[in-house]
């Protein structure tokens, strides 16, 4: 089966959303309730209940990708942690973003190579537009936005820093307890501790 890749990434990677949301459900444990209590209690502080919404399903998808026990680390809300597990399930989430991480963050970090460059986003979207018609499709508005919201998850999630270098990903033992090797490699040059 060949992936479809989705270019139109949240625009961030909603840390502190999926902390609460995930709060909620460990309590909960009933999707349905949660969405009711997050929007009726406005739970993630926001101005109107349709942005409310909008947060609480991009969240929820991506929770739902995770096991129970990464969403019960999450629950703990240990800053590092969430990161981590966050990006673990924008990865999944996103393929393309998942293929990015495996590809390009991962094999620059076993290269000693610390800069991530928009050229380096630049070569694996063309690489991919070979394979997937879809991207060839995408405009370069569509495209620069991708990238830019790619980066900015990546800095929130803190693989890179603001020069864009990769940062020391630590992972903890509540983290590789919780989760599969495939899904621990889309954190790259993980050290475990």
């Amino acid at each position: 089966m060949v992936t479809t890749y989705k270019i139109g990434f949240a625009r961030t990677a909603l840390l502190r959303e999926t902390v609460l949301v995930a709060q909620q459900f460990s309590d909960l444990k009933d999707w349905a309730r949660v969405k009711q209590v997050v929007i009726d209690d406005n739970v993630l502080q926001t101005r109107a209940s349709r942005t409310s919404s909008i947060i609480y399903n991009e969240v929820h998808k991506r929770l739902k990708l995770l096991s129970e026990a990464q969403v019960e680390v999450i629950v703990q809300d240990h800053t590092q942690d969430v990161r981590q597990l966050v990006w673990i399930a924008i990865c999944k989430q996103y393929p393309f973003i998942g293929e990015f991480s495996l590809e390009v963050l991962a094999s620059a970090s076993a290269s000693r190579r610390y800069e991530i460059t928009y050229d380096d986003y630049g070569y694996f979207f063309n690489a991919k537009a070979e394979w997937h018609p879809e991207l060839e499709k995408v405009s370069d508005k569509t495209r620069s936005n991708a990238r830019q919201m790619l980066f900015q998850m990546m800095r929130q999630c803190e693989l890179l820093n603001e020069s864009n270098e990769l940062m020391p990903q630590m992972l903890s033992a509540a983290v590789q307890n919780c989760s599969p090797e495939s899904d621990l490699a889309f954190i790259p040059g993980a050290i475990r501790l």
